[in-house]
């Protein structure tokens, strides 16, 4: 009898230790909290014995918030919160890049040598990431939108990080269920260009480098504002962006990151008046009409012959920036692949773009541009 009320008794204290415990949690308050300036998705918080990485779903779906512990050293963390949960008990040493930006990041941040497989190699600029997955340091993983889990089993990474939805895809769904931890970045999702650069902090945060990253950052944004708010010019040439394919016109929404680039290069977006945050598909007749007058065009179709052919026809020769030689591609920096240096590192360097566009709208004859170069057809 006494066995039993004992063993009850040691019951209900562990069930009073552990409400305990949640209500502590729960109760607890941070002790300094990182909100970043200009993005929008992510937030850390610092707690005595932990830190709490929290990464905000952009369309609003609560439930596929992420949570992220890291317990400071010496100390353990229990979580009994959201679904989607993650506790990181060390400094991650093998990492998945899902995509050519985040092995960009992760060389920007002196952490590439901690990624031990990739996705889409092909498509990666970085010669270095290349030449350790063509001598198998870095494991080929497949393509980002079908990723070979068989290598993923094998390879147990402690982070796997790309680009995060709407919905969470059947990979991420698997990795989770495999005790793996995805990290869904949202940077893409962000309109000001120094919010997507400040996305650099919140990856950092998982090495615990946040100091490093952003002292980096703010050296981006000191570069990024003086180029933008101490250099006056004459005049504002009008820009247009985008390509044509099948009858469609894709460009830039007036409220979107390449936009805001364009008016911080004292240019004058054509599209500046639409409220899309995205992409524009528009007619291309209407286009050809809007455009026709327009001093510079930003070019963003393929560079290849056969493609900038199109150049040479009617159609296009109306138009005054084509007339004048005055197109312009992110296309200057590719290797032999046709990997693109623009989309792997120019969203974390928004201070380079813009002294490209700068250089472009202001100078007859742009000189030393970084991932831009004018079209030649």
């Amino acid at each position: 009898m006494k066995n039993i009320i004992y063993f009850l008794f040691s019951i209900l204290l562990l069930l009073a230790s552990s409400c305990q415990t949640d209500k502590e949690q729960k109760n607890e308050k941070p002790e300094s909290i990182f909100t970043p300036e200009y993005a929008e998705y992510f937030q850390i918080e610092y707690y005595k014995s932990y830190k709490k990485i929290l990464i905000l779903n952009p369309w609003s779906n609560e439930n596929l918030n992420m949570e992220y512990y890291i317990p400071h050293a010496g100390h353990h963390k229990s979580v009994k919160n959201p679904e989607y949960s993650f506790i990181i008990k060390d400094i991650p040493k093998k990492v998945v890049a899902l995509s050519s930006p985040m092995v960009g990041l992760m060389n920007l941040l002196d952490l590439s040598a901690n990624i031990k497989g990739v996705s889409d190699p092909f498509l990666i600029y970085n010669e270095d990431i290349l030449n350790r997955v063509k001598s198998g340091e870095i494991e080929d993983i497949g393509k980002s939108i079908q990723i070979n889990m068989e290598k993923m089993i094998m390879l147990q990474p402690d982070l796997v990080i790309g680009s995060g939805w709407d919905k969470l895809s059947p990979d991420y769904e698997k990795m989770i269920q495999m005790k793996m931890t995805p990290v869904l970045m949202y940077d893409w999702q962000e309109n000001h260009p120094l919010g997507k650069a400040e996305w650099m902090i919140l990856l950092a945060s998982f090495f615990n480098e946040e100091e490093k990253a952003t002292a980096l950052f703010q050296e981006v944004k000191s570069n990024y504002i003086k180029q933008k708010e101490f250099m006056t010019f004459d005049k504002q040439p009008i820009v247009f962006n985008g390509s044509e394919y099948q009858g469609i016109w894709y460009s830039a929404g007036g409220k979107s990151y390449m936009a805001q680039l364009i008016d911080d290069a004292s240019g004058q977006y054509l599209m500046r008046d639409d409220s899309t945050s995205g992409s524009l598909m528009l007619d291309f007749e209407v286009l050809m009409h809007q455009a026709s007058k327009a001093d510079i065009w930003m070019y963003t179709g393929a560079s290849s012959e056969d493609r900038l052919g199109l150049f040479a026809k009617p159609k296009y020769q109306s138009l005054n920036a084509v007339k004048k030689h005055k197109v312009y591609s992110y296309h200057n920096r590719m290797n032999e692949n046709g990997a693109n240096d623009y989309w792997e590192t120019a969203s974390f360097r928004p201070d380079i773009v813009l002294e490209d566009l700068i250089k472009i709208f202001h100078s007859n004859e742009p000189e030393n541009l970084y991932y831009f170069d004018k079209v030649r057809y």
